[in-house]
């Protein structure tokens, strides 16, 4: 049996992630704000296990016990493969630092870095002396290269969520069973995080006609077909061996 945890499944890349997972053979631990009952339905439907969590992952010591509680109830020997997603983030407050509210720092801060960060940690610690294969995949982006105005937030937080990958691939690769640990970007994608960079106001994202145009001309990859190249690299005989990458390179 494989075991997939997957943050932010109820829409976007998560959703479709949880999706492209669901098969018999599989057990997904899926977390996010909202309902997810179309994964549920699925589910059922496909005979897979499926143990969905509502969790705001602003709240970083709530989303560290719902992945505990999950982790609690599975039987580690049947385990071939476990798989923590690190996909929810977000990309708001877009405007410039001078206008940054200090609740609105924190927030993003806590479900693009702090969340992933500390469910990584749990993950590592619940599942050390499991047999199967252990791998985590920390969805970063090309903002974490690039600085965007407006993008102050979002860019850090993206910057430090690789260099902790970075960190935890030195220390698991020390480990005789040790993870591998992936900050893997997938490109533009067509999610309602596209949505909000062309709705916010252009005086506070210089950029927002190069994101409008992307849209307009058909060049933001679909969720699916985003989520099916993710697959295949996990899966992949280079998954481990880079601990930042961009699959638009890869």
């Amino acid at each position: 049996m494989k075991l997939y945890i997957i943050t932010g499944a109820s829409r976007g890349l998560g959703a479709a992630l949880a999706n492209a997972l669901m098969a018999p053979a599989h057990h997904l631990v899926c977390m996010a704000r909202n309902p997810m009952s179309a994964l549920r339905a699925r589910a059922q439907a496909e005979n897979c296990m499926l143990d969905a969590r509502i969790v705001d992952l602003v709240d970083i010591a709530a989303a560290t016990h719902a992945l505990e509680s999950s982790l609690a109830g599975v039987n580690a020997d049947a385990v071939t493969e476990a798989c923590l997603i690190n996909n929810a983030g977000t990309v708001l407050p877009i405007k410039p630092a001078d206008k940054l509210l200090p609740e609105e720092i924190a927030a993003s801060v806590a479900v693009n870095l702090g969340a992933p960060m500390a469910l990584t940690a749990a993950f590592l610690r619940l599942t050390a002396d499991w047999p199967g294969a252990r791998k985590v995949v920390n969805i970063t982006s090309g903002a974490a290269q690039k600085a965007y105005q407006g993008w102050s937030v979002y860019c850090a937080t993206k910057a430090a969520l690789d260099q902790f990958s970075r960190c935890v691939a030195v220390e698991q690769g020390d480990l005789a069973h040790g993870a591998h640990v992936v900050a893997l970007a997938p490109g533009m994608i067509d999610t309602d995080m596209q949505a909000a960079i062309r709705a916010v106001a252009p005086e506070d994202f210089k950029d927002q006609s190069r994101f409008l145009a992307l849209k307009e001309s058909g060049q933001l990859a679909s969720p699916d077909a985003a989520a099916r190249r993710i697959i295949a690299y996990l899966e992949g005989g280079n998954f481990g061996t880079q601990p930042v990458v961009d699959l638009r390179n890869a």
